[in-house]
């Protein structure tokens, strides 16, 4: 008898650990996820802004217009996510993106992720 509730207290243990693993890396990738596809979209608009040729951005509406579709291309599905420009200025080539999604866990719980990420670029004329 003794054994059995060891046992059963053991396996317990065991599945709650796993549990709590299963739910940091689920929460781990999610962040990863938009860290990366923040950092993607920045770097593809901003090439996309020295090229000139390929895209054709020439003024800030076009560029940020850009910068959201490649965002969104790059976003998992399952995250609510919302953007805040909080500086940009196409003509010195400096912008400040704060990326800021919510998702569910299976647990029922909402998390909030932040990303905020600044980048300077040079305009090719």
């Amino acid at each position: 008898m003794r054994t059995i509730v060891i046992s059963v207290i053991s396996i317990s243990s065991m599945l709650f650990v796993i549990m709590i693993q299963s739910t940091v890396n689920g929460e781990r990738r999610q962040e990863e996820s938009m860290e990366n596809a923040l950092a993607s979209a920045m770097y593809q608009t901003m090439s996309e802004v020295m090229e000139q040729d390929s895209y054709g951005i020439s003024n800030s509406n076009q560029m940020m217009a850009a910068f959201l579709q490649a965002m969104l291309e790059r976003m998992e599905e399952g995250i609510d996510l919302t953007v805040r420009v909080h500086q940009f200025d196409y003509e010195r080539g400096r912008m400040d993106v704060e990326a800021i999604g919510s998702y569910e866990l299976p647990s029922h719980k909402k998390k909030i992720i932040t990303v905020r990420r600044q980048i300077a670029f040079e305009r090719i004329f």
